[in-house]
C-alpha cells in the first residue's frame, strides 16, 4: 500500500481515529459529541478511520471517489446535542439529534470498530478543530482484540449509547438512522461475542462510568436502563470497593457552577470523603489575565474556597496551564478527578466538569461519558505513581483568600454557538428518499409546532418545501411526504418561525439509491472492473483520478505503490491481439472473483458490494452499455459479458468468525445474481440478431446456470 505523509504529533487525537497494525477491514464507528464541526469529521477523523489515502485539498476527486466509495460499506454517524445539529454534513453518514431534558448531550465517546480491532475512546475532545487540534484535552483509548478484549467495557459503551438513542427525536418511531445506529451496536456486540473476556491488567482497573438522566417517559418506570446515572456516585462506589472511602482529591476542570456562596459539587465530594482523618482537595482552575498579576484572578466561584471549610477538609489551589511546552497558547478543556486512599490510586477522565450536570448531582444531569483507573497501592509498584504523572506541572496559588474570585467563564469552545435559536420540539425528524421518485419525509409532531413557521431546502437549488398554511390544507399529519424533483438532495433544511430559526438534520432513508458523483459516468466498464479488481483500491483511484486531471500536482509517492507494468489500472494496448486482451481480461476477473469471496462483515457491506457506487451492478451496466454501442467488436463485447457472469457464478465465499455466515452470504449474493442475469438477458434481447448463434448459445447455458 502507498504511504502518505501527515503531519502529527504523538498524542494526536486524530491519530487515535487510525487502525492499529493489524486492525483489519473498517466495519462501523459511532461517536458522540457537543460541539460539531462537520468538516474535521468527515475529512480527518473518516479518513483516518477508512484509511483513505487521498488527501481531500490536493486530489479532491480522488479523495471524492474513495470516500463514496468505502463509506457505502461501513456505517458511520455522530450524535450530537440537538443545539449543535443541523449544520451540513455527508448524508453517507448519519447525524442523530439528541434532546437531553434540562441538560445537554455532553459526552464524548467513540465506538471505532474493524475487523480484528474494537477501540472506545473516552476523551473531553468535542469533534471541534480547537479540540482536535490546539486545546489541552484528554482521551482514554480502551482496545478489544481477538486476543484480549474487556467485554465489560464494551458492554458498557454500547449500553450507554442505546441509552442516548432514547434521547434522539422521535425515538420511539421506526426512522433509519436510529435503525441504523442500533444495528451498528448489536452488529459490535456480536462481533466480540467469541473474544476472550477480562477487565483487569495487572494492578490496574479501567471501568466506564456514565453521567445520564432518564428519559421522561420512562421516569416512572423500573428496570434497566430506566435509572438516572451519577458519574461522581458510581466513581466513589468502585473506589471503596478496593479500599474504602478516598482521603485525596485532586480536581482539574475548566467550568464549575457559578455559585459564588455554596458549591453543591464540593458538598457532594467531602461528603463521600473517609471520616476521622484530614481530608484534603486540591483544585486546578483556570486563571484570568496574566499569571504574574497581584492579586491573582481566577476563573472560578469562591464558593470552591469556601465550601471545604463546612466538612473539615483542606483546600489548596493551582493554575490550570495556559501554554504548552513550546510555549504556544493553548486553552485548558481536560477534565481530570483524582482519588486517592491508603489502598489505591484512582483516575477519572472524561467529558464530566466539576459541575451538578456533570457529575449527576441533583435533578438536572447532562449525558456523560467517563472512564475510571484505579491502581492498587502495592510496595515498588509502577502502576500507582503512573496516574500521577498524567498531570502538568501547575503553579500554585499560594493566597487563595486574597484572590480575585471572577466566576466560571463561559464554554468558549462548547458555547460558541449558544446564541443559536433552538429548534422547537415539533419538528421530529427529516428524511431524503432517493431513488427514481425522491421525496423529503418529515415528521412532525403537531401539538408543540409553533403557530407559523416554514421549512426551506438549502443547496445546489433552494426551495420552499412547506410552510403552516400548506400543512393545514394538508389534514396537519404528522408524516408529510414532499415530492423532490432536482437529481440531486437538499445539503440542508432550515426552519424559521417568528422567534428565529435553525437548521434541521436531514438524513438519507437508503444511502444506495443517492446518485452517483458526476465523475463517476466517466469510468468505463475497463476502468471500473481494475478498480475492483486492485489489490490497492486507494492508489487505484489515485491512479484514475490522475488520468482525468492531468494538469494537476501530484505526489509522486501516491504513485509509488506498484511498478507500471504491474499497475492495474493501466489500459489496454491497443496495438494488443486479440488473444493478449483474453489473457489479461481473465487475470482481472480472477483477481475480482477474488475480492468478491473475502468476508463481508455486515449486510450493509454486502449490499454496496454487489450494488454500490462501484459495484457489481454497475459494472454490469456499463459492460451492457459497451455492448450496445459496440461495432465491429460485438462479438468480443459479448464474450467479456459472459466470462464476466461466468466469474460471478463461481464466487466461493471464504467465511471467517465475526463476518456473515456463508449461507446468509449465498442467500443474498445468488439472489443478486439471479435478479442480475435476468436483466441483463433481458436488455441483450435487441442485440441477438447481431450475434453469432454459437455465442448466443454458450451465453444461453450460462444463464441457465446462474438461474438453477
Amino acid at each position: 500500500m502507498s504511504t502518505r505523509r501527515r503531519q502529527s504529533a504523538a498524542g494526536s487525537m486524530l491519530e487515535l481515529w487510525r487502525p492499529p497494525h493489524g486492525a483489519g477491514d473498517p466495519v462501523g464507528c459511532l461517536t458522540s459529541t457537543y460541539t460539531f464541526d462537520p468538516g474535521l469529521f468527515d475529512e480527518q477523523c473518516l479518513s483516518r478511520f477508512l484509511e483513505i489515502e487521498s488527501e481531500p485539498n490536493r486530489e479532491d476527486l480522488a479523495f471524492l471517489l474513495e470516500r463514496e466509495s468505502r463509506l457505502g460499506g461501513v456505517y458511520a454517524g455522530v450524535l450530537v446535542d440537538h443545539s449543535q445539529a443541523g449544520v451540513g454534513h455527508s448524508l453517507r453518514w448519519d447525524v442523530l439529534s439528541a434532546r437531553i431534558p434540562g441538560g445537554k448531550q455532553h459526552a464524548k465517546l467513540s465506538i471505532l470498530a474493524w475487523t480484528k480491532r474494537i477501540r472506545l475512546i473516552v476523551a473531553s475532545a468535542n469533534l471541534t478543530e480547537p479540540g482536535y487540534r490546539s486545546n489541552y484535552e484528554v482521551a482514554m483509548p480502551i482496545d478489544a482484540t481477538p486476543e484480549h478484549c474487556d467485554g465489560e467495557a464494551i458492554r458498557a459503551a454500547s449500553d450507554f449509547f442505546r441509552s442516548l438513542l432514547r434521547f434522539v427525536a422521535d425515538a420511539t418511531a421506526d426512522i433509519p438512522e436510529i435503525r441504523r445506529a442500533a444495528a451498528f451496536l448489536t452488529q459490535v456486540e456480536r462481533h466480540v461475542a467469541a473474544w476472550p473476556t477480562g477487565g483487569r491488567r495487572g494492578r490496574l482497573r479501567q471501568v466506564l462510568v456514565f453521567t445520564l438522566p432518564v428519559p421522561r417517559e420512562n421516569a416512572a418506570k423500573g428496570g434497566l436502563g430506566n435509572v438516572a446515572m451519577s458519574s461522581l456516585d458510581r466513581t466513589l462506589e468502585l473506589c471503596r470497593h478496593r479500599g474504602g472511602s478516598p482521603t485525596d482529591a485532586r480536581i482539574a476542570s475548566p467550568f464549575f457552577d457559578d455559585d459564588s456562596e455554596f458549591s453543591a459539587s464540593t458538598s457532594a465530594l467531602c461528603k463521600s470523603m473517609a471520616r476521622g482523618v484530614t481530608r484534603h482537595i486540591a483544585f486546578c482552575v483556570p486563571l484570568d489575565g496574566d499569571p504574574k498579576d497581584e492579586p491573582m484572578r481566577l476563573a472560578a466561584p469562591r464558593s470552591l474556597l469556601q465550601t471545604p471549610a463546612r466538612y473539615s477538609a483542606e483546600v489548596s489551589f493551582q493554575v490550570l496551564p495556559q501554554r504548552d511546552a513550546d510555549k504556544n497558547p493553548r486553552q485548558w478543556h481536560a477534565k481530570m478527578l483524582a482519588l486517592r486512599s491508603n489502598a489505591y490510586s484512582a483516575l477519572l477522565v472524561g467529558s464530566s466538569n466539576f459541575t451538578c450536570a456533570g457529575l449527576g448531582i441533583g435533578i438536572r444531569r447532562n449525558a456523560e461519558a467517563n472512564v475510571l483507573t484505579i491502581a492498587d497501592y502495592k510496595a515498588y509498584a509502577r502502576e500507582y505513581g503512573e496516574l500521577e504523572t498524567i498531570w502538568p506541572d501547575m503553579k500554585p496559588v499560594a493566597n487563595p483568600e486574597n484572590a480575585e474570585w471572577v466566576g466560571s467563564k463561559r464554554e468558549l469552545d462548547e458555547e460558541a454557538r449558544a446564541e443559536q435559536m433552538i429548534l422547537p420540539t415539533g419538528f421530529l425528524s427529516a428524511a431524503y428518499r432517493a431513488g427514481d421518485q425522491r421525496f423529503v419525509v418529515l415528521r412532525l409532531d403537531p401539538k408543540a409546532l409553533p403557530e407559523h413557521w416554514s421549512v426551506h431546502a438549502q443547496g445546489q437549488v433552494n426551495v420552499d418545501l412547506l410552510d403552516a398554511t400548506r400543512w393545514a390544507l394538508q389534514n396537519r399529519g404528522s408524516i408529510v411526504n414532499l415530492s423532490w424533483e432536482p437529481a440531486q438532495p437538499p445539503e440542508k433544511l432550515l426552519v424559521r418561525w417568528p422567534d428565529g430559526e435553525a437548521y434541521w438534520p436531514l438524513n438519507v432513508e437508503d444511502a444506495r439509491q443517492l446518485p452517483s458523483p458526476a465523475a463517476i459516468d466517466k469510468m468505463s466498464a475497463d476502468d471500473m472492473l481494475l478498480i475492483l479488481a486492485a489489490s490497492d483500491p486507494s492508489a487505484a483511484f489515485r491512479a484514475w483520478a490522475k488520468r482525468q486531471q492531468p494538469n494537476e500536482s501530484f505526489d509522486d509517492e501516491l504513485d509509488s505503490a506498484m511498478p507500471v507494468d504491474l499497475d492495474p489500472l493501466r489500459r489496454y494496448d491497443l496495438h494488443a491481439t486479440f488473444l493478449h486482451r483474453i489473457r489479461r481480461r481473465a487475470r482481472v476477473l480472477a483477481r475480482l472473483r477474488e475480492n468478491l469471496q473475502r468476508p463481508a462483515w455486515s449486510q450493509q457491506a454486502l449490499e454496496w458490494r454487489l450494488r454500490g457506487l462501484i459495484g457489481i451492478e454497475p459494472l454490469a451496466m456499463r459492460l451492457l452499455r459497451d455492448l450496445a454501442a459496440a461495432d465491429g467488436k460485438v462479438d468480443e463485447s459479448m464474450l467479456t459479458l459472459t466470462d464476466f457472469v461466468i466469474v460471478l457464478r463461481e464466487v466461493a465465499y471464504q467465511q471467517v468468525d465475526g463476518a456473515l455466515g456463508k449461507a446468509e452470504f449465498n442467500r443474498t449474493y445468488f439472489a443478486f445474481l439471479r435478479e442480475l442475469v435476468d436483466k441483463l438477458d433481458a436488455e441483450i434481447g435487441p442485440h441477438r440478431p447481431r450475434m453469432p448463434k454459437d455465442l448466443m448459445g454458450f451465453w444461453n447455458r450460462v444463464v441457465q446456470r446462474c438461474r438453477s
